[in-house]
């Protein structure tokens, strides 16, 4: 016959984890920027499957007949996010069809987003706060 603990002694089945610290995290805020991209792009009607932290890339998204992988890119400083003194230089190179058309409008209809700057396969989103970062578009595999 099993022993039997009193309700205040008894051992859980199932362990407790405490909760992660994502204030500790080092992906935090790119993480919580993924969400928000994926938000965005669920929400423009001509996209279709996004998800994120997909095994292809950070961002995954149907647009214009094809699949894309959008990919955060690390800046000169080896961090994600970028002072606004960085501030890259747009091109006058054509962006993919896909950045120009879909996602640039999607990112400057949210008053999150002050400026995206599509260049060839490059995607930069400059943020309300000042900061920017970069993405990279690839066809998805």
């Amino acid at each position: 016959m099993p022993r039997r603990y009193p309700a205040h002694l008894a051992k859980s089945n199932t362990q407790s984890h405490p909760p992660i610290d994502r204030f500790k995290s080092p992906l935090t805020a790119v993480d919580d920027e993924a969400v928000r991209l994926v938000d965005v792009l669920q929400a423009h009607p001509d996209t279709s499957d996004v998800t994120d932290a997909s095994h292809q890339g950070d961002i995954v998204f149907t647009a214009a007949g094809d699949t894309w992988v959008l990919d955060f890119q690390f800046g000169a400083d080896g961090e994600v996010f970028q002072s606004p003194t960085d501030t890259p230089t747009p091109a006058d190179q054509p962006a993919a069809d896909a950045l120009r058309d879909v996602v640039v409008p999607a990112l400057l209809a949210r008053p999150a987003y002050r400026a995206a700057t599509a260049d060839d396969d490059t995607l930069t989103v400059h943020l309300a706060t000042g900061r920017h970062y970069t993405l990279a578009l690839t066809p998805a595999a």
